[in-house]
């Protein structure tokens, strides 16, 4: 299990939410969306990361420089290289991960698209978020 700046508080003690359909979460004021775990094959309306520089997400790519510059607001040291941006739902070739899939990282909202439109058939599945400081 990742540590999340919690002081090894276990997942979920602080708080989680599920859902299956396209509406947006958000956590808690002054908390973020620590874990995602995918329930179904699941594709990202938005993943907006708390510092997009640094967690993947569908608004920029983290740590995209391979050149040396410096990602915006970081010194060319404070960061990978070789990131790429999360490809969006709606978009072509959309980003899919699978059913069972565990995502650690440090987000502020999330929504997901329905489950028919990310190939699955069955209906929607969802996701479970657990919140973090």
């Amino acid at each position: 299990m990742a540590a999340n700046l919690d002081n090894g508080v276990i997942l979920g003690a602080l708080g989680s939410a599920f859902t299956n359909t396209t509406g947006a979460i958000t956590p808690p004021p002054g908390m973020v969306i620590a874990t995602v775990q995918c329930i179904g094959v699941t594709r990202f309306v938005t993943l907006i990361a708390e510092d997009p520089n640094k967690t993947f997400n569908t608004a920029l790519p983290a740590h995209q420089d391979n050149d040396g510059s410096a990602v915006a607001g970081y010194e060319a040291q404070d960061h990978g290289d070789g990131g790429i941006k999360l490809v969006a739902s709606g978009a072509s070739a959309p980003t899919e991960f699978p059913a069972g899939m565990t995502l650690y990282g440090r987000w502020t909202s999330i929504s997901i698209a329905s489950q028919a439109s990310a190939g699955s058939s069955g209906g929607s599945q969802g996701i479970i978020v657990y919140f973090g400081y």
